[in-house]
């Protein structure tokens, strides 16, 4: 109610508006749709990439860690490279990127009609530009990286597009991170079925835990399913 009660008053005052219900929904079966697709959804689906990678650097730094490169692949995938001692922050480390990914995305969803929302604008440019000077290095990800803080500086630089439409292009990076993480899960847990020893985060907390890394998998599945269901009573109302 205080979202509906919230976006009531900024219409009223002639701030920015709530995505709509019919907005909502094809925005949502889009997003499902052109991530799938094989060029344009790579850019897409790089956001949430470039959030998970972000996580474990981040997570590697707060743990005492060092970071070394972060690389964005030209097929959506990613990596990471960290030097952590100890088995805890090797574990809290690979934990973070699945995680933080999801939490991301409903932290996204929660700032829709709350008046510091635009502030993500801020800070998507800010990570953008740590990574470039700081840790990616390969071509794709350099490319993509910049066109990335681009647009978030563009954003910034027309305030009138910030008030007018933060909640919907917030809402939508908020449904392509929360999608392409659960549908990483997903892959996660069939490669940690299939090839136990290549299912990245899984396995190195696997070899980490001596668990295998389909309980971890499903761990990370289950959180983003959570998560999701979570973010989904946050738009309940708008219904």
């Amino acid at each position: 109610m205080d979202l509906i009660c919230f976006a009531i008053k900024q219409k009223n005052r002639g701030g920015f508006g709530m995505p709509d219900k019919i907005f909502i929904i094809v925005s949502l079966i889009l997003i499902i749709l052109v991530i799938r697709i094989k060029n344009i959804g790579i850019a897409f689906r790089s956001i949430n990439t470039l959030i998970h990678e972000l996580s474990h650097a981040f997570m590697a730094l707060l743990t005492g860690g060092q970071v070394s490169e972060i690389k964005l692949n030209d097929n959506a995938s990613g990596s990471c490279t960290t030097k952590s001692k100890g088995k805890f922050k090797v574990f809290l480390v690979s934990s973070a990127g699945y995680i933080f990914s999801a939490l991301f995305s409903y932290l996204l969803f929660y700032s829709l009609g709350k008046s510091w929302n635009h502030y993500f604008f801020y800070f998507f440019l800010f990570i953008s530009i740590i990574a470039l000077i700081f840790w990616i290095r390969n071509l794709y990800g350099i490319l993509w990286t910049l066109i990335f803080a681009s647009l978030n500086l563009a954003l910034i630089l027309i305030p009138n597009t910030i008030i007018n439409f933060s909640n919907h292009i917030l809402m939508v990076f908020g449904f392509i991170i929360a999608i392409d993480n659960f549908f990483a899960t997903l892959l996660l847990c069939y490669i940690s079925i299939t090839q136990p020893k290549k299912a990245g985060d899984a396995t190195n907390i696997a070899k980490t835990t001596k668990i295998p890394a389909i309980f971890w998998a499903l761990i990370f599945l289950s959180i983003s399913i959570l998560i999701g269901y979570k973010s989904y009573l946050i738009f309940l109302p708008l219904f």
